[in-house]
């Protein structure tokens, strides 16, 4: 690998917000372009230049400016691959609470040239420029741009990434080598998928849905949707459905906690990959108060809606908020995650149901906030 063009942030400060539990997941590579012949969905996005894009060197994507000589040219993946290892999910990729994002990218010119590194992000599709522009110069050389210019809302839901190579009229025609892009940032220990605070997205909804087994939600229209869910503004809130009595429970789950917007597209994916086990703060009240439990089952669909479980547990009923922890060993696609949700077991009497939040977390390792502690208390 070529000389590094990277920006550096405080490492201390980063290591010190791991600590804390901040919501982000795992850096990751994000395209490799290992398979040969395959150009994992890059094309031309925009601009003046003609060029042919191609695989043929394995862990490389060839970029041949053909058109006008020196004009310039913008590539990206496309709008609905979300990352090279998932060729089933659509939607947008997850970079939330990530720092920068890192191109191994160069031409075969003499000189410098002038490179934005973007995104188009959120629902809307907004274009972003990731800082300023970068002098990308001959060879293959790491080049670091930062996504702090983006909202939460573009950051959770990127639809494209790539690079828009400016004007080079002095040096005519060239070819570009783009052997790798990856996200960058500390592997965090905590996200918190969705709250049901006053305050948050789709009135607090926060793109939950009722995913099947819809005839036990009261007041349900029988669809895949938000019919007979509510948010419960109780305390710091959460979200509530009456779940009717006798055959299978509802199975309700969650995007990304952004908006579902009538479909399920606007929220995913998720990338979860960083993160052990998930839990569910849940309540479930029998206005009879008869007691008892509910077996409630978690479930994901990731890569394309495949359905796993990380397993069922028993849920009181008294009313109360419980925490039921689930691990999420051996499941696969976690970076791709399209819905996190739960599935409840069929049960005798009317309950009134509330999740106040999902959380991801890692398990730390033995001794591992000791020596935080004694991180922590160098003098930087």
């Amino acid at each position: 690998m070529g000389s590094r063009h990277i920006l550096y942030s405080s490492w201390v400060a980063l290591l010190l917000t791991a600590a804390w539990g901040a919501s982000a997941q795992s850096p990751s590579t994000i395209y490799t372009f290992g398979a040969a012949a395959d150009v994992q969905g890059w094309n031309k996005n925009f601009g003046t230049n003609t060029v042919t894009l191609d695989n043929n060197t394995p862990g490389q994507l060839t970029i041949t400016e053909t058109g006008t000589a020196g004009t310039g040219e913008a590539i990206s993946d496309n709008f609905n691959r979300i990352r090279e290892s998932s060729t089933a999910s659509s939607g947008g990729l997850d970079l939330t609470g990530l720092s920068f994002l890192e191109f191994d990218l160069g031409h075969s010119g003499t000189d410098p040239i002038n490179v934005q590194f973007f995104v188009q992000a959120s629902t809307a599709g907004n274009f972003v420029g990731l800082g300023t522009d970068v002098p990308v110069t001959p060879g293959v050389h790491t080049y670091r741009v930062p996504l702090t210019g983006l909202t939460p809302a573009q950051q959770v839901y990127v639809r494209t990434l790539g690079f828009n190579v400016r004007d080079h009229l002095a040096q005519g025609n060239l070819t570009w080598t783009f052997n790798e892009v990856r996200s960058i940032g500390p592997a965090l220990t905590q996200r918190t998928l969705v709250t049901h605070d006053v305050g948050t997205a789709e009135g607090g909804l926060q793109g939950a849905l009722v995913n099947f087994d819809a005839a036990a939600v009261k007041n349900n229209d029988g669809g895949q949707n938000q019919t007979g869910l509510s948010q419960n503004p109780s305390g710091s809130g959460s979200l509530q459905w009456t779940d009717l009595a006798g055959s299978n429970g509802a199975a309700i789950s969650w995007g990304n906690g952004t908006a579902l917007n009538g479909n399920t597209f606007n929220n995913r994916t998720t990338d979860v990959s960083n993160y052990d086990t998930v839990t569910f703060r849940v309540s479930a009240t029998d206005a009879a108060n008869g007691g008892g439990t509910l077996n409630v089952q978690a479930f994901l669909q990731r890569n394309g809606f495949q359905f796993a479980s990380p397993g069922t547990l028993a849920l009181p009923i008294d009313g109360q908020f419980h925490d039921l922890t689930f691990s999420l060993a051996g499941i696969t696609d976690l970076n791709v995650v399209e819905q996190t949700g739960l599935n409840l077991a069929a049960h005798p009497q009317e309950l009134v149901m509330n999740v106040d939040s999902i959380t991801f977390n890692t398990v730390p390792e033995p001794g591992s906030m000791l020596g935080l502690a004694g991180f922590v208390g160098l003098a930087v």
